[in-house]
Parts: structure tokens; C-alpha cells; sequence
């Protein structure tokens, strides 16, 4: 087990978690949960991404697809409250968009806050859960940073078990 503050992600995080290992952080600066996405891409393929939000930003939603553009990240599952539908209708639109056009995106709404981002990639199956969105984070936000196939299976789960408002593939 890891703790530490960081302030700029690529440079504060001197590598990715290990089999069983945790890293308890806390963001000094602005940055959200993308950034790991970012970081772990660097590195690996990731073959499935998984993530929870309660808002998303058009910003990580153009990264998002900049990296499955490149071949840097295969399906996509991301499970968005539904009350983002109103709140911020032109990035869902966008979202719904991207999914009907792409069958290794799958959007779901439904009542939610939970955020935790899980990527697999062929060594490691890495969870990232914290207070922050996928949208314009303050500076202070607590992520943990595992590398943790029971964790990631477990975490997998809520998007087969909640309850769906609106899916799209």
C-alpha cells in the first residue's frame, strides 16, 4: 500500500500498481479520472474500459474516443447518471451519437454516484475509484489506484445489476 499527494499525474506517478498493490492519493491540482485512462494507455492496451459518473464532459468524451480511435482502448461500457440527460443534454447527445454508430460502445443511464474507472488490459486488471467525475474536478479529490482482479470483477458487476433507465447497445 501506497499514499501520496499528487499534483501532476504523469509526473508524480512513477508507475502503475502491481498485482494486489494499492495507491491511496489525493489530487493537489485539477485532474480527473481520465488521466489515469491516459497514463495506463501509455503503456497498455486496454482491452475493456469500464467506467461510473455522475457527469461526464465533452472534453473526456472526445479524449475517450481520440484513444479508441488510435487502437489504444477496445469496448467502452460507461454507466452515467440519468439526470445527466438534463442536465448537460448536448454531451449525452454526443455520447448516444458515438454509441449507435460504434457497437464497442455501450452507454447506460440510471440513477447513480458512484466513480470508479476499470481497465483491463492483458497484464492487470486496474481500478481507479475516487470523489471525482469524468467532468471538471476540484482541486481536492481522493482516488485509489489498485491493480486487483477481484476488485475490478466485483466493481463489473453494477453494470449488469443496476437498474437501467436508458441503454444504448
Amino acid at each position: 500500500m501506497h499514499v501520496g499527494k499528487v499534483e501532476n499525474l504523469n509526473r508524480d506517478l512513477e508507475r502503475l500498481p502491481e498485482e494486489g498493490e494499492a495507491f491511496f492519493l489525493i489530487s493537489m491540482k485539477q485532474f480527473n479520472a481520465i488521466t489515469f485512462v491516459l497514463k495506463i494507455a501509455e503503456e497498455y492496451y486496454i482491452e475493456e474500459l469500464y467506467a461510473t459518473t455522475y457527469s461526464v464532459s465533452m472534453r473526456v468524451i472526445e479524449a475517450l474516443q481520440e484513444l479508441h480511435n488510435k487502437g489504444q482502448i477496445g469496448k467502452i461500457n460507461l454507466l452515467v447518471s440519468d439526470s445527466m440527460m438534463n442536465r448537460n443534454p448536448k454531451v449525452c447527445d454526443s455520447i448516444n451519437s458515438w454509441a449507435q454508430n460504434n457497437s464497442l460502445i455501450t452507454i447506460i443511464y440510471t440513477w447513480n454516484h458512484s466513480k470508479f474507472t476499470l481497465c483491463k488490459t492483458d497484464k492487470a486488471f486496474y481500478c481507479i475509484e475516487g470523489s471525482g467525475n469524468w467532468g471538471d474536478n476540484a482541486c481536492y479529490e481522493q482516488y485509489c489506484f489498485v491493480n486487483s482482479k477481484t476488485v475490478f470483477e466485483m466493481r463489473k458487476e453494477l453494470f449488469t445489476d443496476c437498474k437501467v433507465v436508458f441503454k444504448i447497445n
